[in-house]
Parts: structure tokens; C-alpha cells; sequence
């Protein structure tokens, strides 16, 4: 009987001391909750004035009514409590946002891509490159059958080509624009006894109507063929950017 007493004393007092620990834990999360709950409060506070100082000439912090007054710059007045959701929002930001809105609006996307479906044999000068596997054409302004991208409207616009040159050969290549020559690049291969490759770029202000196209340059000799497969693609490709 004395030992069973004992027993039931120990498991008691463990069980007291369980429960002192709880208590404890407990208070530590209560004081660690409080801490948290305080620095919220001072965060969210220190939001809501950065807020008011981007919008607003003047912020007046009122700690005994736990308000803000602030005085917008088109002299309205108005009050925000510390916790309260903040609807009011600068005049500059709200028209900033309607701009934003206004420039949504859908507009005709102009792009295209297009290379060599066969290696160019034997160019000559002066002679208009055809690239007429075409890949990308939105907006329809690129012809497969004449190599022309023909402007349906006023803009900028950017050009890029490339073209390879076989071995031992150079190929002189230019970008005109309503017959005049806008750009020029050189694919030369004859010293480095490799095929080669030379990309040339060009952003241009266009209006409806003009055209742009590559062509061998008039004005210097070609020697040996453009290569364009699966392994190099010679190629011509534009789009509008504005």
C-alpha cells in the first residue's frame, strides 16, 4: 500500500511539473505574440506614412487620435486611421494608372522571318536575293516571291540579314530602301578557307508604301556562291517597334 502511494505521489509531482513547463512555454509564446503584434503595428505604420510621402506635401502624424491628416497637393484634406485601408490614392499615380490603361489598346503587330530554301549558286551584281522559305509574317508585308517587305504603314522599323559564303568565296550584300542603299556588309571567305557568316542590322523610319529589300551591292565584284541549309541559313528578317 505504502509503495502504491509512493507511485501515485511521483507521478504527481511529474505531472505538476509538466503542466509549471506548459505554463511557462506558454507565457514566452504570449510575450513573443505581443512582440510580434507591435512591431506590425509600427511596420504597417511606417507603410502608410512612405505612402502619404510619395503623393502628398505634407504629413502630420496626430498620436493622440491615432490618425494621420494629410494635405494632398491639390489641397484636399483627408484623414486615415492607423489600421484602416487606405482608398484615397494620389492624383498623379491614379492618372498614371488611366495612361496605362489607354496604351492597352491592341495595334497591328508587323514582323517577319525568312531565309534561302537552296544554296544562291552563282549571284551576280546587283542582283535582288530572294529568301522564300517564310517562317514568320504578320501583318502580311513580306513577299516570298519578290524578297520585298513592302510598309503598310508609318513607323520604325528594324532589319537584320545574314548571309554565308562558301569557301574561297566573298559575297557583297547591302539593304536598299526605295532603291537606295541603307546598309552593307561583306561575307568574305577566301582567306579563312572556311565557309563564313556576316549579319548586318539597320532601324529605319518608314512610311506606307516604301520597300525594303536585300541585294547583292552593284558596285563590287561576287565570287563563288551563298550557302543556306540546315546547318547555316542565310536569312532576312524585320519588324515595327514603334
Amino acid at each position: 500500500m505504502h509503495v502504491e502511494f509512493e507511485e501515485i505521489r511521483r507521478h504527481q509531482t511529474t505531472q505538476d511539473k509538466r503542466i509549471h513547463e506548459l505554463e511557462l512555454t506558454i507565457q514566452n509564446q504570449n510575450k513573443q505574440i505581443r512582440n510580434l503584434e507591435r512591431r506590425c503595428n509600427y511596420e504597417e505604420k511606417d507603410e502608410v506614412y512612405k505612402f502619404f510621402e510619395e503623393g502628398s506635401q505634407t504629413i502630420k502624424p496626430n498620436f493622440e487620435s491615432e490618425q494621420l491628416e494629410v494635405i494632398h497637393r491639390d489641397g484636399q484634406m483627408s484623414l486615415t486611421g492607423r489600421r484602416n485601408t487606405v482608398h484615397n490614392e494620389p492624383p498623379h499615380r491614379d492618372n498614371y494608372r488611366k495612361r496605362r490603361r489607354l496604351n492597352t489598346d491592341p495595334v497591328n503587330t508587323v514582323a517577319f522571318y525568312a531565309y534561302m530554301s537552296t544554296h544562291e549558286a552563282n549571284p551576280g551584281r546587283h542582283q535582288t536575293l530572294i529568301f522564300d522559305d517564310v517562317r514568320t509574317n504578320l501583318g502580311s508585308s513580306y513577299s516570298k516571291h519578290t524578297g520585298v517587305f513592302s510598309t503598310t504603314e508609318h513607323g520604325t522599323y528594324v532589319f537584320t540579314w545574314t548571309i554565308t559564303s562558301d569557301i574561297n568565296s566573298y559575297i557583297f550584300s547591302e539593304i536598299v530602301i526605295n532603291s537606295v542603299p541603307f546598309g552593307s556588309i561583306v561575307t568574305e571567305s577566301e582567306e579563312v578557307r572556311d565557309d563564313h557568316s556576316a549579319t548586318g542590322i539597320v532601324v529605319a523610319e518608314l512610311n506606307h508604301g516604301d520597300v525594303v529589300y536585300i541585294r547583292t551591292n552593284p558596285n563590287a565584284s561576287i565570287k563563288g556562291k551563298i550557302l543556306s541549309d540546315s546547318l547555316r541559313r542565310s536569312s532576312f528578317s524585320g519588324w515595327k517597334i514603334m
